[in-house]
């Protein structure tokens, strides 16, 4: 394959790349790629993901000051999510299930979450029914 061509294909995929546009509506649902930026406190806090008939798909990412807080994943109605302390160790993680009924939605904890201090040390579990704690091995929740 000559330079050029290849040269051609890098500029029409670096131009096909750009032209995705973010935080897009479509008969009035969000749709495709969305970036949320809000200032807080000690600087940003900036969540990236995908929509797909205004329901979150895929893997999302939430930042704060360029540090990965927290990822969630969506699939079928349950966002399994992992949070991180500020030095990347996870802080915490679980799922969260959606409930739709005719009126409005809602994400309840569900089940297990698993906890762990600032050096990735098990602190013990928080047990979860429709948003509501059940049981714990938690002596405190820092």
């Amino acid at each position: 394959m000559s330079v050029i061509r290849i040269l051609s294909l890098l500029l029409i995929c670096t131009c096909l790349l750009s032209s995705c546009k973010t935080n897009q509506r479509k008969n009035g649902e969000k749709t495709g790629r969305w970036i949320y930026k809000d200032q807080v406190s000690d600087g940003f806090l900036i969540s990236k993901g995908r929509y797909k008939n205004d329901f979150e798909k895929g893997t999302w990412r939430e930042y704060s000051n360029k540090k990965l807080v927290s990822k969630k994943r969506y699939k079928n109605g349950i966002c399994y999510t992992t949070d991180y302390h500020l030095n990347g160790k996870k802080m915490s993680e679980g799922i969260s299930k959606l409930e739709i009924n005719s009126t409005n939605m809602h994400w309840f904890l569900s089940g297990e979450w698993k906890f762990y201090d600032e050096n990735g040390t098990f602190l013990g579990s928080q047990f979860y029914k429709r948003g509501t704690p059940i049981a714990t091995t938690l002596d405190t929740l820092n």
